[in-house]
């Protein structure tokens, strides 16, 4: 045995920031095909993960973060022989939770698409179900090498389950498409049912369209499931100390004992996960139902309000998936944004913990106040970004119906962005610190203003898909200003204010500005797409200055970049770095 070498929390950020960017990158190259091969198939698609991730969430019951803190906090006080005994109690727990899931999954299904009047998204769920199994699994391993500070296991997962995701799905999404022409073209009955020309073959076949896609994303998980397991295999559970270390560390606990310990943190961590897929599925629920309400009391104004940018052959639940669909194809890209910040919660989780438990107030400060600034500093460009060039982004990677339909969605959801980014963070740090009851209020809160204003917005012709939008930006507003002050309460940390939030913002509004002018003004003489394109570009360029000139980065944040420490020390020669 070696002294074992953990990874810092920049270092361990950087890792999981590298292994989410390529998964997203993975996830829009299987995405954006899915999106232009059918919205309406999409649309079922989008249906079953909104069903998925309420019901696997509740499955894993917040155990992932409890054997991370409780690894943590075993090899803090040097409870070294702890940490095998932890993995053991948490892989028993997950074969039950994650079966009972999986199962449940399964069967809801069959009650749930038929209430939403989403029939065609019952493959795509039936699919699904198994996933729940082996995510709960591979969170298992997850929260045991996120204890240790060794985030390599964690990423390398990732970049598997979104390639697997990848190759095998869009392989079988287009093989039911082909299937379904091929039985058209043979005159034969399409999935069972005859199809009256060519376009009813493609509708009746994007059920199978969506189901193999999500089979794709079954067997993701499926394969990075196998590589935990033989990594595990291999090296254990990843602990290096000295023998001798390991000789005097105290006996391990009972099960027994193990099992109450991780109970206790996982209960109020699983009553805030409860709480919050609740609420996203009380979310979908209510969106669905809107949906099918509106569009049965007056689809005629609905369907006038997007005449000629869909199939006016679509039935009306399938009418309603299209809608669906361009929800979801926007969501993809506000999504992007909180999966990759969230990783500095994960990274950030054992460090806070090791620093709440010996009382490490400085180290807890900096880490915080790290944690939120850095996620700023990537969630309010992009956010800003996504609001000002919705529009054109739309049409440069889809076309005019997108940026008709999902970009006024995506332009209300950019505004939304940081606050969706900051509450992953704030949660990790106050369940970091033993307060995880604190997210469970906060979302509750949020999941009520969330119901109502579906209820009022989404209802209303006029409005409708587009008042989700509106919905959740108010939603999380709420939540993140809840969230701040009891953060405050409960570390007992005092932030910089200027450092943290101020100088992020004004630096966005300039990046956000460069953004909106040269695309406009560069689609006068050039194509507009290639005008957004070059909009972007020069919007990250004024962003970097107004950082660099305001002062904003500190060398934390530099320390994170590839050569950061040479950086680092150029841009302090210059005064550029806080």
């Amino acid at each position: 045995m070696g002294k074992q070498k953990k990874q810092s929390y920049v270092q361990g950020a950087l890792i999981l920031s590298v292994a989410v960017m390529i998964s997203k990158i993975v996830g829009a190259l299987f995405k954006i095909p899915l999106q232009m091969m059918s919205q309406v198939a999409f649309g079922y698609f989008n249906t079953a993960y909104e069903i998925y991730v309420p019901i696997s969430t509740i499955a894993m019951a917040g155990l992932p973060i409890a054997v991370s803190r409780m690894v943590s906090e075993s090899i803090t006080l040097k409870r070294y022989r702890d940490v095998r005994m932890v993995y053991r109690v948490a892989v028993k727990t997950f074969l039950i939770t994650g079966s009972v899931g999986a199962l449940l999954m399964f069967v809801v299904s069959f009650f749930y698409t038929r209430m939403i009047n989403a029939p065609g998204a019952l493959y795509s769920m039936l699919v699904m179900s198994p996933t729940i199994f082996f995510c709960c699994l591979v969170s298992a391993h997850r929260g045991l090498y996120e204890g240790t500070r060794n985030m390599v296991p964690t990423a390398t997962s990732q970049v598997i389950e979104a390639v697997g995701k990848l190759v095998l799905g869009l392989t079988f999404a287009y093989g039911a498409l082909l299937y379904g022409r091929w039985q058209f073209s043979q005159g034969k009955p399409v999935f069972g049912t005859m199809a009256t020309d060519a376009a009813n073959a493609d509708v009746l076949s994007y059920p199978f369209v969506a189901a193999g896609a999500m089979l794709g994303v079954t067997l993701g998980s499926f394969f990075a499931l196998i590589y935990m397991m033989i990594r595990h295999r291999r090296h254990g559970t990843g602990l290096q100390v000295s023998r001798e270390e390991y000789a005097a560390a105290p006996r391990p606990r009972s099960s027994r004992a193990i099992f109450r310990a991780l109970m206790a943190i996982a209960i109020p961590v699983a009553l805030g996960s409860l709480a919050t897929q609740v609420t996203n599925l009380i979310d979908a629920v209510s969106l669905q139902w809107c949906l099918k309400t509106v569009i049965a009391d007056a689809g005629e104004t609905v369907r006038g309000i997007y005449q000629g940018l869909f199939d006016p052959g679509l039935q009306a639940d399938q009418f309603q998936s299209w809608l669906v669909g361009m929800r979801g194809t926007a969501l993809t890209y506000v999504n992007l944004v909180p999966n990759f910040t969230q990783t500095f919660g994960i990274s950030a989780l054992p460090v806070i913990t090791a620093a709440w438990v010996s009382k490490n107030r400085r180290q807890l400060k900096s880490t915080v106040e790290s944690v939120l600034r850095i996620t700023l500093l990537i969630a309010l460009p992009a956010g800003v970004g996504l609001t000002v060039l919705s529009g054109p982004l739309m049409n440069m990677i889809y076309g005019a119906a997108e940026a008709a339909v999902a970009g006024p969605i995506l332009r209300v959801l950019g505004l939304s962005t940081a606050f969706i980014c900051l509450i992953a963070p704030i949660n990790s740090i106050l369940q970091a610190v033993g307060r995880a009851d604190i997210p469970v209020k906060v979302v509750l809160v949020g999941g009520v203003i969330k119901f109502l204003l579906n209820l009022l917005l989404i209802r209303n012709p006029e409005i409708n898909i587009l008042g989700s939008a509106y919905s959740t930006l108010v939603c999380y507003l709420v939540m993140v200003v809840i969230s701040l002050i009891a953060l405050r309460r409960a570390v007992g940390v005092r932030m910089r204010w200027r450092t943290v939030f101020i100088k992020p913002l004004l630096s966005s509004l300039c990046c956000g500005a460069a953004a909106w002018s040269a695309d406009g003004l560069l689609s006068l003489v050039i194509p507009d797409k290639v005008a957004t394109l070059l909009g972007v570009m020069i919007a990250v360029v004024v962003y970097v200055l107004a950082l660099l000139l305001m002062r904003a980065l500190t060398k934390t944040d530099v320390l994170m970049l590839p050569k950061g420490q040479k950086i680092a020390e150029i841009l302090e020669k210059h005064h550029w770095i806080g």
